[in-house]
């Protein structure tokens, strides 16, 4: 697989920032955790995050293959959501977080052997406070 990290963009108007990770599709090599977007430094002021996860049609749907989020401050994990079902579809939920400023961001997609080859990606959008 191919990881390409997102960085962090602004808004024209200069109160928002966003961050997207395209969609990520996985082969048998696939890692346990692939990161999907990462922000060295959210800025100078403080933000609150929606945090956009999604992934496709799972390939295995037997008990606990399904697809998971882990978001880290500071490689601290502040939020963290696996699925036991890979039809289980809150995953999939916007996830509300307010991140300090110089905070280092990252969201990873947690990852398991049944289903290496599902896409998945994550959207970030940041209002500054």
């Amino acid at each position: 697989m191919t990881v390409n990290i997102s960085t962090q963009q602004l808004l024209s108007d200069g109160k928002k920032w966003y961050a997207y990770s395209g969609l990520k599709q996985g082969d048998i090599s696939v890692p346990a955790v692939v990161p999907l977007v990462e922000v060295e430094n959210v800025g100078l002021r403080d933000s609150i995050l929606i945090i956009q996860p999604y992934y496709s049609l799972p390939a295995v749907t037997t008990f606990q293959e399904g697809l998971g989020v882990q978001v880290l401050f500071n490689d601290i994990i502040v939020y963290e959501f696996k699925s036991p079902d890979g039809f289980y579809r809150n995953q999939q939920e916007p996830i509300h977080l307010f991140i300090e400023r110089q905070t280092n961001l990252k969201v990873l997609s947690l990852n398991t052997s049944g289903n290496n080859s599902q896409s998945r990606g994550a959207n970030v959008l940041g209002y500054f406070c």
